[in-house]
């Protein structure tokens, strides 16, 4: 039996994992004197409300060697094979660090590390085509051929409501900040293969959100509409989204501490295609 390993930051909700049986792999967060394993979505309020309000700026760690050669071996001692996904090695460590594991453990020819070139619920997404590869009697190396295909085209972007973490993070210059805030300039930040770019720059959050919608492809397989600590506008983006993608599947998302840390509070979509 193939089994799905995840690190957190694909941001899978609690129930799906394990409905599923996907093991999720907890990347760590230093904020504000406490470290801690970034959990499940629906358990971040008290970050936020503490990130939000402060000017610290957190740290964050990819997990631990051991971790993943105990998961591997456990994988492998119960007759299975495994295929994980983890965040970008642009963005994290995590990627080395799986493979790494992979060549300590007790039959590494078990084990596929897929680097999702991407990251938050864009990872989820390859996760659920996996999962239905897996229903449908596919191989691993087929199932790692059909993500390959599948990372060329889809996309995580987003909408921060402000330009202040990305300063903080060392993304952008302070001038650039300053102007950008002081014009009320909304970028969109778009995510792809390994990438993060500024895709578009707009005026005022009604007009991202629609250039944000006009960049999704038609023929997208899954589309996910996700938040980092925002509810204004996320219903906002979700009405329009389901006023447009009606025969899609539409899945809702929260993005956690450490991807947060280096975009603040946003609004985006990721799909599938």
């Amino acid at each position: 039996m193939i089994k799905i390993l995840t690190d957190s930051t694909a941001y899978l909700p609690e129930d799906y994992a394990k409905k599923n049986d996907i093991k999720v792999i907890p990347l760590r967060v230093l904020f504000d004197d406490e470290e801690f394993d970034e959990g499940y979505p629906g358990s971040y309020d008290e970050f936020f409300e503490k990130f939000t309000r402060t000017k610290i700026f957190p740290k964050t760690s990819q997990p631990s060697l051991q971790v993943f050669i105990d998961e591997y071996n456990r994988i492998i001692d119960e007759g299975n094979e495994a295929i994980v996904f983890t965040i970008s090695y642009t963005l994290s460590g995590t990627f080395s660090v799986a493979n790494l594991a992979k060549a300590q453990c007790k039959c590494p020819e078990k084990i596929s590390v897929i680097d999702s070139k991407s990251c938050c619920q864009a990872t989820w997404g390859f996760a659920m085509e996996s999962i239905d590869m897996i229903k449908k009697g596919y191989s691993r190396q087929q199932i790692e051929e059909e993500i390959a295909r599948l990372q060329v085209n889809s996309q995580i972007t987003f909408v921060p409501d402000s330009l202040e973490y990305l300063k903080r993070g060392g993304r952008i210059g302070k001038v650039s900040a300053a102007v950008g805030s002081l014009l009320q300039l909304k970028p969109i930040l778009a995510f792809k293969e390994g990438v993060l770019g500024c895709a578009k720059k707009t005026m005022g959050i009604a007009k991202a959100i629609q250039e944000l919608i006009s960049m999704i492809p038609q023929n997208i397989k899954r589309l996910f509409v996700i938040h980092i600590a925002n509810t204004k506008f996320f219903d906002m983006l979700k009405k329009q989204l389901e006023g447009k993608f009606k025969n899609v599947p539409t899945y809702e998302g929260e993005i956690g501490p450490v991807v947060a840390a280096h975009i603040g509070p946003a609004i985006g979509v990721a799909w599938i295609c």
